[in-house]
């Protein structure tokens, strides 16, 4: 005899089930086993025709044994089920319609439950059978959870609303027991529904009158109104006591209470999902009234610390600034969230000589600086004062609050690339720290950046063979002499359309104006295409060759410019022949006539990274090794002349190089993986005015761009050029003998 024949064989040990309404449409059959059964036996409801939704749960008696619930839709006819538990019978049950049944009396059944037996009832009629039965509006349903609610609590304590928070949703302001744990979920309850709130509710640190006080956000109450808060160790209700706000509008509630730093983060959080302009209010409110700087100053005798970079991503933190620990008693930095808990910065942590203010502002006083990254999904929002606490060995702490953090993503990407010196960028530094902020900034402005006006200049119904796309970043100096050169050249002339892709908007009337008169001077077919913002090179070029007609697109410089005609012609010629051919480019020249370009190739740094250099650069323009047409490792983007197929097949440049660097080497390796070759043809040449642009990028220049975008591009194809440049080079002015010195050789005339 198994153990379930000897207790069924028992008297009383299960009782009859019983089936009551709980819904106009649903109802509950319900059965009790006193004997003490395994925590993982199954209990088995089998009918005919299986209800479904069938929906169980198990709750605990009082003296000893389970009550178990089953939640289903009854047939229109009376029918019969058996009930099991694993695999052996307990007892046959008649099922009658819904209307037969007699409603479930709370009261009794809450008599013979533990107390946690009875929220565990309530939590399940108001989440799964709720949801499951659609009954969030059933008359008879909103009744019983009010009967249990009344079983369950005493008269509903008072809540108010504390002001309008947006459009139709308010602050509701509340006080909670400090025994009542966290808040799993909210209901608004009224007459005619019953609601999960969408917003979670914050419970604060602070104490009155014994009780923590609780916020949360609602749409539209109505007064009266209660709600209910549903955690781990009970149920409370509350009920709104006034339909009028405390404050009228929200800054008047942030001037008054915006200083409780974790009231104002959750504020920041919602505020940063709600898209009628919920993010830039979250950010106003902030910079209106932030939080007072909290530093600890540099002792000699005392741990002290700052934090200055404090950037909320939407994949985590990056917080960075020194310490100074004399004592060696400093134990850590940490992060504090919303509801105070305290995270470590350990995880992710890389530190480096660094200095401080002393205690004049031209004094300095050498520390040690850090960096980290703290990945999360569960973004704070933009919020722009983080929290953090310095952590002593003693288990004492003290409070860093940094100064407002920028929340636009350029000056994000601006402080991250400021965040490490150069001399102290790193691998360990860029892979587990500034490498995800960077990525999840550049998303952030892939994103944003979007085509925001064209205007056409006389561009032709029938597409032509050639699409020039020329990119352009404040810089339009060389403009006159770039069309004027494509003006001289009858050829391109004929079979060309330029298309200008302006990257920084704030110079739009600038551009048109002198577009529009070199278009009266020259009748060039152009379009002129404004970015929304500066999205940097990439996206910009990328942006270009979507409005491409030609056949070839041409990536071309706005700071190069023809020495001849004919140029355009001698590069696609090739390329239209040889359909093995990806990519091809120019010799380009400096002013002076010196070589600046004739193809690229690549050699490790100390470091290991591989950086791009440019044949023969600085030797003169008619040095007799730059005169060879040749396959060659990759071509500069300053001038790139491939097919549109090609181009649209790569996908083009790369997006997430930081603002303009090393996307043209990273496009000839894509073109070379998808088995195309690249060449350098030096009987087209052009000047190159080398990196005028780029110059006027403060972000690049002072920071780590450069050191970032050759680790991300060894990082992407360090198996890609170890394989093609594994040859021992011997010395730069032998590398073309590598790449096609043969048969298929050619001087440039």
């Amino acid at each position: 005899m198994t153990f379930d024949d000897r207790t069924r064989s028992a008297s009383g040990i299960f009782e009859d089930a019983r089936a009551f309404r709980i819904g106009s449409e649903v109802a509950v059959l319900i059965s009790d086993v006193r004997a003490k059964l395994p925590v993982a036996a199954k209990h088995t409801l089998v009918m005919p025709e299986q209800p479904v939704p069938l929906v169980s749960t198990i709750l605990s008696l009082a003296e000893s044994g389970q009550r178990v619930l089953w939640a289903m839709r009854p047939g229109a006819e009376a029918s019969r089920g058996q009930i099991y538990i694993e695999s052996d019978f307990v007892q046959t049950i008649l099922l009658r319609p819904v209307g037969e049944l007699p409603p479930l009396d709370v009261e009794d059944l809450f008599a013979a439950l533990t107390p946690e037996g009875c929220v565990k009832f309530l939590n399940n009629l108001l989440t799964v059978w709720r949801s499951a039965f659609r009954l969030s509006r059933d008359p008879f349903f909103i009744g019983l959870v009010e009967d249990a609610l009344q079983a369950l609590t005493s008269r509903p304590a008072p809540a108010k609303i504390a002001c309008p928070i947006a459009q139709g949703r308010y602050l509701i302001e509340t006080a909670i027991s400090p025994d009542f744990g966290e808040i799993s979920a909210i209901y608004a309850l009224g007459a005619n529904a019953i609601l999960p709130l969408a917003s979670p509710a914050l419970i604060g640190a602070q104490r009155e009158h014994n009780l923590r006080p609780c916020h949360f956000i609602v749409e539209s109450p109505r007064y009266p109104q209660s709600f209910v808060l549903v955690g781990k160790r009970g149920v409370a209700v509350r009920e709104l006591s006034s339909g009028n706000p405390h404050c009228a509008n929200l800054q008047a509630w942030w001037a008054e209470r915006g200083g409780t730093p974790e009231l104002r983060e959750f504020v920041v959080r919602w505020l940063s999902t709600t898209p009628e302009g919920g993010l830039a209010t979250a950010v106003d409110l902030q910079l209106r009234t932030p939080l007072p700087e909290r530093r600890i100053g540099r002792s000699a005798m005392y741990p002290s610390a700052e934090v200055d970079i404090a950037l909320t991503l939407s994949g985590g933190l990056l917080a960075g600034g020194w310490t100074h620990d004399p004592t060696a008693t400093l134990a850590g930095i940490d992060y504090l969230t919303e509801d105070g808990t305290a995270i470590p910065l350990d995880g992710n942590w890389y530190e480096f000589p660094a200095w401080a203010r002393g205690a004049d502002e031209k004094s300095r006083a050498d520390v040690t600086g850090f960096v980290a990254w703290l990945p999360s999904n569960d973004t704070p929002g933009a919020l722009l004062q983080p929290r953090f606490q310095m952590r002593l060995a003693s288990g004492a702490v003290k409070p860093l609050v940094p100064k407002p953090q920028p929340f636009e993503a350029s000056a994000q990407r601006n402080r991250i690339l400021r965040a490490v010196p150069p001399q102290h960028a790193i691998d360990q530094a860029f892979r587990t720290i500034l490498a995800p902020a960077l990525q999840d900034v550049e998303q952030r402005l892939g994103r944003a950046a979007k085509v925001d006006y064209t205007k056409d200049y006389d561009l032709p119904e029938k597409a032509p063979l050639v699409s020039i796309v020329v990119p352009l970043y404040r810089v339009l100096d060389f403009l006159r002499f770039q069309l004027s050169g494509m003006a001289t050249d009858r050829w391109l002339a004929s079979n060309a359309e330029i298309i200008y892709v302006l990257d920084s908007p704030e110079i739009q009337d600038e551009t048109e104006h002198l577009l529009g008169g070199l278009h009266l001077l020259h009748g060039l077919p152009m379009k002129l295409v404004v970015m929304n913002r500066n999205s940097g090179y990439a996206r910009a070029c990328n942006a270009g060759a979507r409005f491409a007609r030609g056949s070839v697109v041409v990536m071309l410089n706005s700071d190069v410019v023809p020495s001849a005609p004919g140029w355009l012609q001698k590069l696609i010629r090739p390329l239209m022949e040889q359909r093995s051919l990806g990519a091809i480019g120019p010799k380009l020249i400096f002013e002076d006539g010196s070589l600046q370009h004739a193809a690229l190739y690549f050699a490790r740094d100390q470091r290991g990274i591989w950086l791009n250099h440019h044949f023969h650069k600085g030797m003169p323009g008619d040095y007799a090794p730059a005169q060879l047409a040749r396959s060659v490792p990759g071509i500069t983007g300053a001038c790139l002349v491939t097919r549109r197929e090609i181009y649209e097949l790569v996908d083009g440049y790369t997006e997430d190089y930081v603002i303009g660097d090393y996307e043209d080497s990273d496009l000839c390796l894509k073109i070379r993986r998808c088995g195309y070759d690249i060449a350098y043809e030096p009987s087209a040449c052009l000047y190159h005015f080398e990196r005028r642009s780029i110059r006027r990028s403060e972000d690049y220049m002072r920071g780590v761009a450069s050191q970032y975008n050759s680790w991300l591009h060894t990082e992407r194809w360090n198996d890609d050029i170890t394989e093609l440049m594994k040859t021992d080079l011997g010395g730069r002015d032998q590398m073309p003998a590598l790449f096609g010195i043969g048969a298929a050789t050619r001087t440039a005339a």
